[in-house]
């Protein structure tokens, strides 16, 4: 029991240091925004990968809804 109530106070007494302003800003600027930053350059190859194979495919569609407009009006 007596270990709990320490482990809570120790928890609290840690959240309530980390919620002060200049803890945020400092923990905001060394761990969150090169994190960020970090997983960003890692992904950014990725998404436009699935950018271009989307437009691709939209295009490709496109092109076919044409081709098959233009086979219909022909056709009457």
């Amino acid at each position: 029991m007596i270990i709990k109530k320490f482990i809570n106070q120790c928890i609290d007494n840690g959240l309530e240091e980390i919620k002060q302003p200049q803890n945020m800003s400092k923990i905001q600027m060394n761990v969150v925004d090169p994190m960020i930053s970090y997983t960003y350059k890692r992904l950014y190859p990725y998404f436009l990968i699935i950018t271009a194979l989307f437009l691709l495919t939209f295009i490709l569609a496109l092109l076919i809804f044409i081709i098959l407009l233009k086979q219909t009006l022909k056709k009457s």
